[in-house]
């Protein structure tokens, strides 16, 4: 399954509400009263330590196969063990190049902003109640995507799509055969344009719209926003979505903003959630678990109609966990 077959898919089973979970800090952020806005952190500060790994190395497994890598791999710390497919080999230039664009495709600044298919999760009450409470915030789908095509519009630096939202796919063996699949086939597709042509080159060729790196960039772009979306299958009960921003590396986005974070600073960007009039997409909101439901829950009511929602349920999660 190609990505656009994967996102459409997704976009059929997509869940009526996706809930980003957050503290009573971001809860006030989200629902400002002079702004609402909110975070996507840089990928590379999650707490998945394996996010933007997954696809490279699986993309270095299959050009390993290609071709006797010699120095190339060692020097990235790869061993290659793999039986070299003759049939499908290329020269070392044209895989090299190939390598180079899938590091950079994967190394692009992603910011992301996390979402849950699940409203009322034990574990995500775990990771984000802390003191101060947890809560979880109802978003349509379609409102999301909204926000999203509004952030990017105009963006020359960002290399997303028009849908930021994505589902995440968690690799278990199943993904994971299907995943090397899929690089198999970006792998024999770059080959295949990319071996050198034995009549004189055209003007396109000397004008350089068919060189080696544009080939590789061409196939391997795409794997930016695949890197976004792929995790570890110990992540799988996240039931998670993004919204993600793909950003190119060379640069830095002009309005990113540094927060602190439990270990380090992190950076991140701020996504206006009312771009065009001050309605949000909101259905429902839970209140994770707490010492005082009632009084939490009334709160939130009292906050919601201060800032002008309306119809907004809330909800208390009813689970018996305590942050002691």
């Amino acid at each position: 399954m190609g990505e656009q077959e994967r996102q459409q898919a997704a976009g059929q089973n997509e869940p009526k509400l996706l809930y980003h979970y957050t503290d009573q800090k971001g809860l006030l952020g989200i629902l400002g009263e002079k702004s609402k806005a909110i975070w996507a952190t840089s990928i590379r500060y999650l707490n998945d330590t394996s996010e933007g790994q997954i696809i490279l190395r699986v993309v270095l497994d299959e050009i390993s196969s290609r071709y006797d890598s010699g120095d190339l791999f060692r020097q990235l710390g790869i061993a290659n063990d793999k039986t070299i497919n003759k049939s499908e080999s290329a020269d070392a230039e044209a895989l090299t190049k190939a390598i180079e664009m899938a590091a950079w495709a994967t190394s692009l600044n992603v910011f992301v902003t996390s979402f849950s298919e699940k409203g009322n999760s034990l574990s995500q009450w775990r990771a984000y109640s802390g003191e101060s409470g947890g809560y979880s915030i109802g978003f349509r789908p379609a409102y999301l995507r909204g926000i999203g095509d509004h952030f990017l519009r105009g963006r020359t630096e960002v290399f997303s799509s028009s849908d930021a939202l994505i589902k995440c796919t968690y690799l278990d063996e199943r993904e994971k055969g299907v995943l090397e699949h899929e690089i198999q086939e970006i792998v024999s597709a770059y080959i295949k344009e990319a071996k050198p042509s034995t009549g004189p080159p055209t003007k396109r060729e000397k004008e350089g719209f068919n060189s080696q790196s544009a080939l590789a960039m061409k196939h391997f772009i795409p794997l930016g926003k695949r890197y976004a979306a792929f995790k570890d299958a110990g992540f799988s009960e996240e039931a998670e979505w993004r919204l993600a921003i793909l950003h190119n590396p060379n640069c830095l986005p002009a309005d990113l903003k540094i927060r602190s974070g439990s270990s380090m600073p992190v950076p991140y960007l701020e996504i206006d959630l009312a771009p065009v009039k001050d309605i949000i997409g909101i259905d429902e909101i839970y209140v994770g678990p707490c010492p005082y439901p009632s009084e939490a829950v009334r709160a939130v009511e009292i906050l919601l109609n201060q800032r002008g929602f309306k119809g907004v349920q809330v909800k208390y999660s009813q689970i018996p966990y305590r942050d002691c």
